[in-house]
């Protein structure tokens, strides 16, 4: 039995965070990972917010980043291209598998023991505390005594299913699938998001990695049925992605789940912390999810190292509270929309992606009910008028052929 003040589990950017805190403060820290490599498989669309990087206070290694990009474009309703280039919509797209090896380097540099290929199997419970956890690490069997544990191991967390806990619904989890494809012509500099019918409540993407090659694929709640044969099809009839990729130069297939709730509370029980996406902290409907765990991560491992699991929803809040909220806001107003019986499906997708390209913000919402029986042509001439009046980086314009 060898005894530890934080075991993390789970060494992606929320586990290496925790992991990175919790060794500088001094705790003698396990990470663990199930995974022989860390950063693999790649289930996600490899994206960073700009404006999240300097707050979380990491360079991000020069070989991990691959695409910068300036903008995000709205593809809404396979009619209207919404770009907004304000700050928060600048983005980087990043290797996954070198910058999660990066994070967790960092960790071990720190002191911080990590182990790959090491899985949790049973804990041994004293109230609501975890008093022992068994591990097998490469085919040995290890037992630890934790006095406190970092849950960071993913939105199906195997310590939250030992501990028969759950911070949000199975129904609130997005089932994404994509490619990694070779363009067939040069890409736009622009992380490009696509709401439509299609798609359904959720959304697809292109996600540049370069001129040359994207991540392209979608995400969607409640989907059924094979999501690689899914978005082959959505690729193939697409009359805008068709244009850039066919399925014939395929260099990567990755599927993933990820939570949509956007929590910032206390995801604690007895002397164990949740964090990232397994408790639920991503800015919903917006995307993001790598920074945000990893701050949150280290939240995490500060509150662990302290002995003090209480002080974690004050520290989340600090750090991440706003963001947080914002993704929730917006995610709870999309669903609403998306209740709407008496809205069709169109509509729904016109101004979920008005809200969500911040055309329209809370303050706006009680235009909606004459954006919802405008026509399209309407709808650019009055976003026009608000946006210039605004003098806001958002264009709006016809999509073309």
């Amino acid at each position: 039995m060898e005894e530890i003040d934080v075991l993390v589990v789970g060494a992606g950017p929320a586990g290496s965070g925790a992991a990175l805190a919790a060794a500088q403060l001094g705790a003698r820290t396990l990470m663990v990972d199930r995974k022989k490599e860390i950063g693999t498989p790649v289930q996600c669309g490899e994206v960073i917010g700009r404006s999240l990087i300097n707050q979380a206070g990491i360079k991000l290694p020069r070989q991990a980043v691959c695409s910068i990009q300036k903008s995000t474009r709205f593809i809404i309703d396979r009619s209207i291209m919404v770009e907004n280039s304000e700050p928060y919509w600048e983005s980087v797209t990043v290797e996954r598998k070198i910058l999660d090896k990066h994070l967790a380097t960092r960790a071990a540099q720190a002191g911080a023991r990590v182990e790959a290929d090491t899985r949790l199997t049973e804990i041994r419970m004293d109230g609501d505390n975890v008093c022992e956890a068994t591990l097998v690490s490469r085919g040995k069997e290890l037992k630890v005594k934790p006095k406190m544990v970092v849950a960071a191991d993913g939105v199906h967390s195997t310590m939250a299913k030992l501990m028969d806990v759950r911070w949000y619904p199975e129904e609130m989890v997005a089932s994404g699938g994509e490619f990694e494809m070779v363009a067939k012509r040069p890409l736009p500099r622009a992380m490009q998001i696509f709401l439509e019918p299609e798609v359904g409540l959720g959304y697809g993407w292109i996600i540049p990695k370069g001129r040359d090659r994207a991540n392209v694929g979608m995400a969607t709640v409640g989907a059924s049925g094979n999501r690689r044969h899914r978005v082959e099809d959505w690729i193939q009839d697409h009359p805008v992605i068709s244009r850039y990729f066919d399925c014939k130069a395929i260099l990567e297939v990755k599927t993933g789940d990820a939570p949509v709730p956007g929590v910032c509370g206390e995801t604690v029980k007895g002397n164990v912390i949740f964090a990232g996406d397994a408790a639920g902290q991503t800015l919903a409907f917006v995307g993001e999810g790598i920074i945000p765990s990893y701050i949150c991560g280290q939240a995490a491992g500060a509150a662990a190292a302290s002995g003090s699991p209480d002080s974690y929803a004050a520290s989340l809040e600090e750090v991440m509270g706003e963001e947080l909220g914002y993704g929730a806001a917006l995610k709870d107003e999309i669903l609403r929309l998306w209740s709407d019986d008496s809205m069709t499906d169109s509509q729904k997708v016109l101004v979920s992606g008005l809200v969500m390209s911040e055309c329209l913000g809370q303050e706006d919402m009680a235009a909606l009910e004459s954006v919802e029986g405008m026509s399209g042509s309407d709808v650019l001439g009055m976003l026009r008028l608000k946006l210039k009046s605004e003098n806001r980086g958002i264009r709006v314009s016809p999509l073309r052929p």
